[in-house]
């Protein structure tokens, strides 16, 4: 029998002879022919190397140009984002005054308002809009000329002519004080020393008079002043909601140097209100670029895309061909810096190499991204910087290169007396310890095999000792480990299993209870004729956000609700149960629904620690005249089935409950007539995913509805969920499905 030993001594031993022949014969040859290669060699090395060098310190230069335009990029970005924000903090603020005019003129008429902006001046006085350095600039028409008091041709103090102001030219000015704390902000920007960092003034124009409400830290002249007449209004006044204008850099109105505007405009309900801006000067960030120097020639500018001029340079050769058409430079006539330009125009980063000033350059560009402003740095190939690193790198490398020659030529001859030495030392130790090895080796084979054996056969209390110090000694632990991990598994899974079993139990029990809170009996009312009411509510957990209630306000009045709150699980659950309380709580008869939102919200505001929230649909009504009131916070707009079918009903949306406090809701109203239903559901049902991540929509629930026009709440629930079942198939369900159908059926007859 050849054992396991013998086999280890034979495999080694051969495998040992046969590499120390082979390689002594191939050393033989090998030792001299590498000295003759190596000189030969070393020199090609060496060349290779100092290539390879130069264009790694140029890859290196071209990586800092890169990351300096980059740098110098978001510097001007931060300072012009201050001014983007203050903008929109203006636009906020004007749209939120203007949008809820008679919540804040408490519904006085216009003439009744207390206006006394009348006497105006640069610096305005503070009892007019607080104690802030504000004025305002009007039209010369909106003056009383026997005010008007100017200097130097420039008006500084004028009165308003009452009689020239509309109703909604009081209005308006009325309502500009509540823009004080919004037009304030820029003191945040306060540096201490008279300055402010990148904002000089921030304002509010009112479309319909052209006055304006400036707050401003340096201006002293310009009461007489038409916005609407500025590029900057105009040019604002053309873009939808939201958007941004950026001027480009144009004179500041009060002489004070460069300055650019943002300014955004502020429509309410579709209907432009005024504009909203900001501006500052560009000072801070000409000096930035003006001071950028990059090793012994390089340097920055910064580009207008636009208008292809440059805005600043830090080259102070007037003569250099970015000087020379810094109005244009798509006009210099050098092709290669064109098609560069062309990349930059475009919106292009990167880096780029080219012949400028009849010298190869390397050009560095990165975008800012509040403007079409660009950030260049440029260097020369031939810097002294970068020409000094690449001499002082090949000399080092020819340095290196022949003292590893000499090293080399000293080391063969060595090698070539020890070889055969070595090779005879290396042939006795191997047949020694090869014998040895192959018997320290078999014998742990030996004791896991019997270990082994003895897990196998049920006897997890066995343990292997081997006597060993390499991977046999770790698979004997490995063995002893895993008999006592079984025996951990076997006692550990009957605990687990009565945990997972408990803990369905608890989340059944959970699900039930959910399910009693919301009305679950029908027909709900089966003494009343005029009305049919069904809902559901399919949760995507054990227990859901989603909720729904219906019941009589009082004899004459239903009210229905359908709620979903943020999240899903047992937290939402229990914020679902607080909501359906309140709400249900402070619906009584008589009361208007946007003040039971109101109070709603700040209650659940006062204890809203885990930042939920909940959109609602609440409606009541009147069976007697069939007037449906309803209001919405932030929920799905309702489906209406008329006599032509079923159509959305598009209603503006309030805020969600629970997100913020002191929101204000209104409630609106609709007339349903005898055989009209309203179907209400949640986003589970429009956003109802299938397996090709495809959404359910409302497209298709508008088809369903409209197959079903005749079917009675209850079979129309049942037929809208087998389609949005059959849409999705296989795929999860992601969130709550909750659906309620309201059927106004006759009109309450009220005894005399």
């Amino acid at each position: 029998m050849k054992t396991i030993k013998n086999k280890v001594v034979r495999l080694v031993l051969s495998i040992s002879l046969a590499s120390i022949i082979l390689l002594g014969a191939v050393s033989s040859f090998e030792i001299w022919r590498i000295r003759h290669n190596t000189i030969h060699g070393l020199q090609g090395l060496n060349d290779q190397a100092a290539t390879d060098a130069t264009d790694a310190l140029r890859t290196q230069k071209q990586e800092e140009l890169l990351a300096m335009a980059e740098n110098k990029s978001c510097i001007a970005d931060t300072s012009l984002n201050l001014i983007l924000n203050q903008t929109k903090i203006v636009e906020m603020a004007a749209r939120e005054v203007y949008s809820n005019q008679e919540f804040y003129t408490q519904g006085r008429q216009s003439r009744d308002l207390p206006v006394n902006a009348y006497d105006f001046s640069c610096n305005y006085p503070p009892e007019t809009l607080g104690t802030f350095s504000y004025h305002l600039r009007a039209p010369r028409s909106l003056m009383d000329p026997a005010s008007i008091q100017e200097e130097d041709g420039v008006v500084v103090k004028a009165r308003l002519n009452e009689s020239a102001l509309t109703d909604s030219m009081r209005r308006e000015l009325y309502l500009a004080r509540y823009l004080e704390n919004a037009l304030g902000g820029i003191r945040n920007f306060d540096n201490g020393d008279g300055t402010y960092s990148g904002i000089g003034a921030t304002y509010f124009c009112l479309q319909s008079s052209g006055i304006d409400i400036l707050a401003d830290t340096l201006t002293t002249s310009m009461v007489e002043y038409d916005a609407r007449e500025a590029s900057w209004y105009q040019e604002a006044a053309k873009l939808e909601d939201g958007e941004v204008y950026w001027s480009h850099p144009i004179q500041d109105g009060s002489g004070r140097g460069v300055a650019l505007i943002c300014s955004m405009p502020v429509y309410v309900d579709g209907q432009l209100v005024g504009v909203a801006g900001s501006g500052g000067l560009i000072e801070n960030i000409q000096e930035m670029v003006q001071s950028t120097s990059i090793g012994e020639s390089g340097y920055a500018f910064l580009l207008n895309t636009g208008s292809m001029n440059v805005i600043a340079n830090a080259n102070p050769d007037e003569d250099s061909e970015i000087n020379r058409c810094r109005d244009n430079l798509l006009e210099t006539g050098n092709k290669e810096l064109t098609d560069v330009m062309e990349k930059i125009r475009e919106g292009e980063s990167g880096i780029s190499q080219l012949e400028l000033d009849g010298k190869e350059s390397y050009l560095a560009y990165s975008p800012l991204t509040t403007t079409s402003w660009v950030v260049v740095t440029v260097i020369g190939l031939d810097d002294a910087s970068i020409v000094t690193h690449i001499n002082e790198l090949q000399e080092n490398i020819s340095a290196i290169t022949r003292q590893t020659t000499d090293d080399i030529n000293s080391k063969i001859q060595i090698m070539a007396g020890l070889f055969l030495v070595i090779a005879l030392l290396i042939t006795i130790v191997i047949i020694f310890l090869s014998n040895k090895f192959a018997r320290r080796l078999t014998q742990p084979i030996y004791t896991l095999t019997e270990g082994a054996g003895q897990i196998s056969g049920g006897n997890l209390d066995y343990r292997i000792e081997v006597d060993s110090d390499d991977e046999t000694a770790l698979l004997g632990q490995a063995f002893n480990h895993m008999t006592d991990s079984l025996k951990d598994y076997i006692e550990n899974l009957s605990h687990i299993t009565a945990e997972k079993e408990r803990i369905g139990t608890e989340l059944d029990i959970a699900r039930n209870i959910q399910g009693s809170m919301l009305p679950c009996i029908f027909p709900a009312f089966p003494d009343r004729t005029e009305f049919d009411i069904y809902a559901t509510m399919d949760p995507a957990k054990e227990v859901g956000g989603d909720f729904y209630d219906f019941f009589m306000v009082d004899q004459q009045h239903l009210a229905v609700v359908v709620a979903d709150v943020s999240g899903k699980g047992v937290p939402a659950a229990l914020f679902m149960v607080i909501g359906k309380t309140l709400i249900k709580d402070h619906t009584k008869p008589g009361r208007d629904l946007g003040e039971v939102f109101t109070e709603v919200n700040d209650l659940l505001c006062e204890s809203n620690s885990e930042g939920l929230f909940i959109t609602a649909f609440e409606g009541v009504l009147n069976l007697v005249t069939g007037e449906f009131t309803f209001v919405n916070a932030g929920h799905e707009i309702p489906y209406i089935c008329k006599s032509n079918g079923y159509e959305p009903y598009k209603i503006r949306a309030g805020f969600v409950l629970a997100g913020m406090e002191g929101i204000r809701y209104r409630c609106g109203q609709m007339q349903l007539e005898p055989g009209d239903k309203l179907f209400q559901y949640t986003d589970g049902v429009t956003e109802a995913t299938s397996q090709e991540k495809e959404l359910y929509g409302m497209d298709r629930l508008g088809e369903i509805l409209n197959r079903n026009v005749k079917a009675d709440p209850q079979k129309l629930l049942k037929s809208v969920k087998e389609d949005i079942d059959a849409f999705v198939g296989e795929a999860p369900q992601f969130d709550d499905i909750t659906m309620l159908c309201l059927e106004y059926k006759e009109r309450m007859r009220v005894s005399e």
